[in-house]
């Protein structure tokens, strides 16, 4: 062998002839986790082999549980950095007076921050450690999360959410590379695969503080000076927090450590884990003394020099996944990656979209029309919605406690009438005459009467007129939660049957069979005239194309060597972001052209991600 980093850029699969590295491992010590161990092979990095006789030996049980836990909790953070900003715009437009430019930007900025927090944890994750910048980047994410809730103005949340996403982006790419660098290859796909869940969970989480907190017709306040959708963002903070909390019992990866040098901080780890998992045993069989010969590395000058060396490097890191011999695997990554990001993304933006046009359809065929009509000493009050009023006459009249949305009155006229209390949302007075009229604090601004007469008409208290935008007061946030909680769900079950098939069929048949038949599936779009019809067909979506993100999240670990490891995956996962972007943005542009568009894009990318990941190399015997 050469050094390590040269023999790590060499390949990593198995030819399976020879004998295991260590005389112990040989010896069967560790159970059923030896009945497929690892063989010395010329073309396999003898610290790979190491690694995984050592993992063997040390056993799988309560360590990992426990690292599973905290690890899941920071891959909740990512699902719930997408998912909160659903529930916090209907809330948070009113307050912060944001059009629908300001909300598109608003839900972008996360992805932006998401991609470049890829970026540059993914590439600090090989140099600095995995737990290490894993502490940082969910640091990071939990300090602008808490103070998102604080920021008075749309600026400066724009702000605080950027720097969110930016800390979150490392979660992924570590979270990964760190749990998949303590689990041997045998059952390794499989407990990836269940570390998906959490995914799914922090989507659930979300829509379920959502429901409690923000949903509920008592909710506002909650108790407190805030509003309740800032509340809910610090809420929805935890995970993250939690992580970080957990982090600082957990060891750093001991292949990041082999790597390094750091053999006996390595040796250490191995020890531990075999302590926690085998507290009855015997002492752990191995000793630095057992590990391969290689050059001494150079000594370590410190965090300060480790972090400069880190940034020094950090583009050579990007040239070296760009360059042979990892040139073709990571560019049919790549288009595996940004083919489904854009599939998946860009349908989870069309359905409740195309929610959203369901419902407005059944709005506009359900207004009440009421024409040429004298209207006396009644009584309006509560939610008054979608209704046209014709060359009506109110006379003496009142509406009080009243919310106008999406009403219309046109040539009416009202004679000794009181507005009091009265909200408004969509809502136009056109050509209508207004005698002896009294209006208190109300928000019938001046835009809302059109060509207009009054006479002995007073504005008394009028509610201040803030932005001045039209914003819609009749959002049901209970809608979204319930479309997010079954589309969310359908992850996990959906994980669990990728659980048993990843390791069993691979992860590139397992990938292509996912891909392929979500892409078969999206011609089921031409029959999605209902509200249930959507929500059922998104499950089923989620459900088949999760075992596809499984896979490609599986075989992206398992495929770089341990000095690229988190930089690739943060590679590819930071363009998958851009391509989710992309992806929202086009779909959001479909429902009001023609639903041939959503179909035949979504089958397009998805099957040609499908024949990409033909071209991938099977890694489900991939030393670490």
């Amino acid at each position: 062998m050469n050094g390590p980093r040269e023999a790590e850029s060499e390949s990593l699969l198995l030819k399976r002839d020879g004998s295991s590295y260590t005389e112990e491992a040989a010896g069967g010590v560790a159970g059923d986790e030896l009945t497929e161990m690892d063989y010395v092979d010329a073309d396999v990095s003898v610290l790979s082999q190491f690694h995984e006789d050592a993992l063997a030996q040390a056993g799988f049980g309560l360590f990992q549980y426990f690292l599973f836990l905290v690890l899941g909790l920071g891959l909740a953070a990512d699902s719930i950095e997408v998912f909160v900003i659903a529930y916090v715009l209907p809330s948070a437009e009113r307050e912060l007076c944001m059009d629908d430019t300001r909300k598109g930007w608003l839900a972008a900025i996360s992805f932006l921050g998401m991609m470049i927090g890829g970026l540059v944890w993914g590439n600090l994750g090989d140099k600095l450690g995995r737990r290490r910048t894993l502490v940082s980047a969910l640091t990071t994410n939990a300090v602008f999360a808490v103070a998102t809730a604080f920021m008075p103005t749309y600026g400066l949340m724009l702000l605080t959410r950027l720097g969110s996403g930016i800390g979150v982006g490392g979660s992924l790419p570590i979270v990964f590379t760190y749990y998949g660098e303590f689990l041997v290859k045998r059952h390794r796909g499989r407990h990836l695969s269940w570390l998906l869940t959490f995914w799914g969970i922090g989507g659930l989480f979300t829509a379920l503080m959502a429901w409690l907190m923000i949903t509920q017709p008592n909710a506002e306040g909650l108790g407190t000076r805030l509003s309740s959708w800032r509340v809910f963002l610090v809420v929805c903070s935890t995970p993250a927090l939690l992580t970080i909390f957990g982090l600082f019992f957990l060891p750093e990866s001991p292949r990041y450590l082999l790597e390094c040098g750091q053999d006996v901080e390595a040796m250490y780890v191995y020890q531990k884990v075999f302590r926690i998992n085998h507290k009855q045993s015997d002492e752990y069989p191995l000793s630095e003394m057992e590990l391969p010969a290689r050059p001494t590395p150079g000594a370590s000058g410190g965090c300060l020099s480790d972090a400069l060396e880190a940034f020094e490097t950090f583009w050579g890191s990007f040239m070296q996944i760009l360059w042979p011999p990892y040139t073709g695997m990571t560019s049919v990554l790549l288009v595996v990656w940004t083919t489904t990001a854009f599939g998946f993304y860009g349908m989870s933006i069309w359905f409740p979209e195309q929610l959203r046009h369901l419902e407005a359809e059944k709005d506009g065929s359900q207004e009440i029309l009421v024409v040429n009509r004298n209207l006396t000493q009644g009584r309006l009050e509560g939610l008054v919605e979608d209704r046209r009023y014709e060359r009506v006459n109110f006379i003496n009249y009142t509406f009080e406690d009243t919310t106008l949305s999406r009403c219309m009155f046109d040539e009416c006229a009202f004679e000794n009438t009181v507005f009091r209390r009265v909200r408004s949302s969509k809502t136009f007075f056109i050509r209508s005459t207004f005698k002896n009229v009294d209006f208190e604090r109300t928000d019938l601004y001046a835009f809302r009467f059109i060509d207009c007469k009054f006479k002995n008409s007073t504005f008394r208290h009028t509610v201040e007129e803030g932005c001045g935008l039209d914003l819609d007061l009749t959002n049901d946030l209970s809608d979204i939660f319930t479309e997010n909680l079954i589309a969310q769900a359908a992850i996990i079950p959906g994980n669990i049957v990728s659980s048993f098939i990843l390791d069993r069929f691979g992860r590139v048949r397992t990938m292509v069979t996912s891909l392929f038949l979500a892409s078969a599936s999206a011609f089921f779009i031409w029959f999605l005239d209902t509200r249930t019809t959507v929500i059922a067909f998104e499950a089923l979506f989620n459900f088949i194309s999760i075992s596809g993100w499984n896979a490609v999240d599986v075989i992206t670990t398992e495929s770089y060597p341990a000095t690229l490891r988190s930089t690739g995956y943060g590679f590819l996962s930071a363009i998958s972001r851009l391509a989710a972007i992309l992806g929202n943005l086009t779909f959001a542009r479909f429902i009001s052209v023609s639903r041939a568009l959503p179909v035949l894009t979504t089958a397009t990318v998805l099957i040609v991600g499908a024949l990409a990941s033909l071209k991938l190399k099977e890694t489900k015997d991939a030393l670490m």
